[in-house]
């Protein structure tokens, strides 16, 4: 009987470690297609994607009450405990900084700074990219992004 015993507590350690690990090797990136066939664009919408491009750009709303999420429900209860793909509070945004000559201002604009002060117009990318200084350009499509990351993740002003 102690023999069974053990052998089922192992049974669930093994399960519950498994468990974790597919936890972790499916966490979702916000703004990046997952194998849901979605991506997360913020805490509460999403867009549709094929072959891990979205497929346009309009942007779905999960609903009241719901979150973004990379589990096979596309948005689920926030009271549940699911989490959200993307963090509201992880926005990243720079200032300037006295060094670089620009900042990104959102995920598709930037603007020159002056020292510690933003100068001169918002500019904005083109159609189908997003801002990534860090990568030697101004602007590159999603699947580039330096870090896997926005350096700016909030909508243009």
């Amino acid at each position: 009987m102690q023999q069974s015993s053990n052998s089922l507590r192992n049974l669930l350690l093994v399960l519950a470690f498994g468990c974790m690990l597919a936890t972790v090797w499916s966490a979702g990136v916000c703004n990046r297609c997952m194998e849901n066939n979605i991506a997360c664009v913020n805490e509460t919408h999403f867009k549709y994607c094929v072959n891990y491009s979205p497929v346009d750009d309009s942007t779905l709303p999960c609903g009241e009450g719901k979150i973004c999420t990379d589990l096979g429900i596309i948005c689920a209860d926030a009271t549940l405990g699911a989490r959200p793909v993307c963090d509201s509070t992880d926005v990243n945004c720079r200032k300037c900084d006295g060094i670089s000559m620009f900042q990104c201002t959102s995920r598709t604009t930037f603007r020159q700074c002056d020292n510690s002060e933003f100068t001169g117009e918002t500019l904005t990318c083109p159609t189908g990219t997003v801002c990534d200084l860090e990568s030697g350009k101004f602007c590159v499509k999603e699947c580039e992004l330096s870090n896997g990351k926005y350096e700016c993740n909030k909508d243009a002003p």
